[in-house]
């Protein structure tokens, strides 16, 4: 099958959680045997996949990326700067949808084009598309708003929603990670749930557990994933660590990812968390800012303990990659982290929003080595029962057969069964 799928980030380049699942998904298609275009905003490299008849008979496909600057609209630099969001919106849309033209007179017809829905990247595509528009939900703009302080929504933002909703409005197939993000768009894009097909995000998850590292002569180390922004909860997390550090005074915390500089008061999370720590919390806690792939997994394998306590989450591909090293996750129940992490059996979710329970599990968590181990075992199996890569790729595969033209048509799950997560 010839597969195209569009990402404004893409690795090595690119950041965050759709870049992460596209990056791989493109490269499991490719072993899968299936020719991947993938149109981004960053990357100008090529990409070419070896077979790897271990895990697949079939030969495999390869993996083409292709970088498209926006278009340009010629608009008064008054008008322009009055709607600056949506200009952006409909030039990349645009740029897409030439870029998409480009490669089918070049290459021949796509059997099928993937987009998310954040960014509305298919605005223009989706008006007449060549190939079976499928768009894979995540965080809807709305809720990110919403999270960013409840802020009112104005006219402009009110129509980025409107053109993200009729992206989704216009798919063959839609495409949930999660039972809570179908739900939660179905309302918002005013779609019924029948309409999106269940597919859990994967990793490629190594068939031998990772060694649990021995943590009693160096204390405990927790480790947080994520960008410094108020919708991961990092200033929660901040006000916790000084009661965990008086509580288990050997727990050292690392905490990773890019500073959005939005902390209270304005300025940088780590000032501000200075602000009112004790030097010993103030000892206790190491900001390593952005984090490459490869010193990320020495951080997984290196901690005793995963805390990410967003506000809420689409899916959490940091709780699967936590899974996967066989660690402990400490999170809050909300969103889709009660369907990825299993409540007293793989994590400890406390109640949302509160700092003071947090601080509570992961005491609990960090003084009962015992604990820890049961739960990073259990997290490991059940990352590699549920949430493998190849898995995915079948799920991802069946939904792109259910509607590309000329293909049989296999029932996709529906994102209203969630037994299997």
């Amino acid at each position: 099958m010839r597969i195209c799928l569009v990402s404004e980030q893409y690795p090595p380049i690119g950041t965050g959680g759709i870049a992460s699942y596209v990056y791989r998904l493109a490269h499991g298609l490719a072993t899968a045997g299936h020719d991947v275009t993938v149109i981004s905003g960053t990357s100008h490299q090529r990409e070419v996949v070896s077979s790897d008849h271990s895990r697949s008979a079939q030969p495999a496909g390869e993996v083409k990326s292709y970088a498209v600057q926006n278009a340009r609209l010629r608009l008064p630099s008054p008008l322009r700067r009055k709607g600056l969001g949506i200009w952006r919106t409909i030039e990349r849309s645009i740029a897409v949808d030439r870029e998409i033209a480009r490669l089918e007179r070049v290459q021949g017809p796509f059997d099928v084009v993937e987009m998310p829905n954040w960014g509305s990247e298919s605005l223009v595509y989706s008006v007449h598309p060549r190939a079976p528009l499928v768009v894979r939900l995540s965080t809807p703009l709305a809720q990110v708003n919403h999270l960013r302080g409840n802020l009112p929504l104005r006219p402009g933002m009110r129509l980025l929603c409107y053109l993200e909703a009729l992206c989704a409005r216009r798919a063959a197939c839609l495409i949930a990670n999660s039972v809570f993000i179908a739900n939660a768009c179905s309302k918002l894009y005013r779609i019924p749930t029948s309409r999106c097909s269940l597919v859990p995000l994967g990793l490629p998850i190594p068939l031998s557990r990772p060694a649990l590292r021995v943590a009693e002569n160096e204390g405990v180390t927790v480790l947080y994933v994520g960008r410094l922004e108020r919708r991961k909860g990092i200033d929660l997390l901040l006000h916790a660590i000084p009661e965990v550090i008086r509580c288990a005074p050997r727990t050292r915390f690392v905490i990773a990812g890019a500073d959005t500089g939005d902390a209270p008061h304005s300025g940088s999370y780590r000032d501000y968390f200075a602000t009112f720590a004790s030097p010993q919390a103030r000892a206790g806690a190491t900001f390593l800012g952005h984090v490459d792939a490869n010193a990320l997994c020495n951080l997984y394998a290196g901690c005793d303990l995963f805390v990410a306590p967003s506000l809420t989450e689409s899916f959490g591909l940091i709780f699967l990659e936590a899974m996967a090293h066989a660690k402990p996750i400490v999170a809050f129940y909300t969103g889709a982290v009660p369907e990825i992490v299993a409540q007293g059996e793989t994590g400890i979710l406390a109640e949302p929003g509160n700092a003071s329970d947090l601080a509570s599990a992961l005491v609990r968590m960090a003084n009962d080595a015992q604990l820890r181990h049961e739960m990073g075992t259990r997290g490991y199996v059940r990352a590699l029962s549920n949430f493998t890569l190849d898995r995915m790729v079948e799920k991802t595969v069946a939904c792109y057969d259910s509607v590309a033209v000329g293909r049989s048509r296999p029932a996709a799950s529906s994102a209203t069964g969630s037994g299997e997560m």
